[in-house]
């Protein structure tokens, strides 16, 4: 038996996207906006019987998309995680995911197919249902459209380019590493400033273990945010760490090169005390 582990909120948003299309001017697969005088965009707005035809509408779609993904992986069990309106990331950082939209995923929780995300976000719920199948040599798929959940080990359904990945234990680890340097625009999460895709994967070509992952990481970091280092690699890393159980939250206290760092910065204070 294989089960589903699917991203409720990227569902929605494939059902929802053709939303545009009644309001929005469309050339070429473009969607072109309105602009006002200050430059700013001029949001699309609905009456509330377009709301309520749009809901009926995009409901349909989406009961009609789940059951095709469930087809394309070959799954009768599934499991559908959305995201929820507390997640400790939008109250530590407000810009995380600034640009993210609402769907229709409260419907979704309301008539029992998927499960909402408290405190966290749906993709900490995905990774943690993860955690548990492994522990329970359970055979799980993940379906999304997200890279971040590439940090997980295990099968991943695309489930826009329809396509198969399997991510290796050290694919996902290095991916985990990867993003921390890079961030993600997306998400409005930073990383190293100067570190783009092709330069976060040249530097981790010739590693391979975590604690070499962790030196590469942690010397970019110094190298750009000189002694705000730490700072911001405990920001991004909380941004982008998703959690193997609820209590699995990002810390930099079992890097080995950090407490070597806090050790030498330890030694130089008590040298000059002892100067003094």
């Amino acid at each position: 038996m294989t089960i589903a582990i699917i991203d409720g909120d990227v569902l929605c948003y494939l059902a929802c996207k053709e939303r545009w299309k009644e309001k929005a001017r469309i050339e070429n697969g473009v969607a072109y906006i309105n602009i006002d005088e200050n430059g700013k965009r001029v949001p699309l707005e609905w009456t509330k019987e377009e709301d309520r035809r749009f809901l009926e509408k995009t409901w349909k779609v989406l009961q009609k998309d789940l059951q095709t993904l469930l087809e394309e992986v070959y799954c009768k069990d599934y499991i559908m995680a959305v995201k929820g309106d507390d997640n400790y990331r939008n109250m530590m950082y407000p810009e995380y995911k600034l640009n993210r939209h609402k769907d229709i995923n409260k419907l979704l929780v309301m008539e029992d197919l998927a499960v909402e995300a408290h405190g966290f976000e749906a993709d900490d719920l995905i990774r943690i249902w993860a955690e548990q199948c492994r522990m329970h040599d359970i055979d799980y798929i993940i379906c999304s459209i997200d890279k971040d959940l590439k940090c997980i080990p295990g099968k991943h359904w695309g489930m826009k380019k329809k396509a198969m990945e399997v991510m290796s234990e050290a694919q996902a680890l290095k991916h985990y590493y990867y993003q921390l340097l890079k961030g993600d625009s997306t998400d409005n999460i930073p990383g190293v400033p100067g570190v783009g895709e092709k330069t976060a994967l040249k530097l981790l070509a010739p590693l391979s273990t975590e604690q070499e992952y962790q030196e590469c990481v942690v010397e970019q970091y110094m190298l750009v945010y000189d002694d705000q280092w730490e700072n911001w690699l405990l920001l991004n890393g909380k941004m982008i760490h998703l959690m193997k159980d609820p209590n699995d939250y990002f810390s930099l206290q079992s890097w080995p090169v950090v407490q070597s760092l806090r050790e030498m910065e330890k030694e130089t204070k008590n040298n000059n005390v002892d100067i003094q």
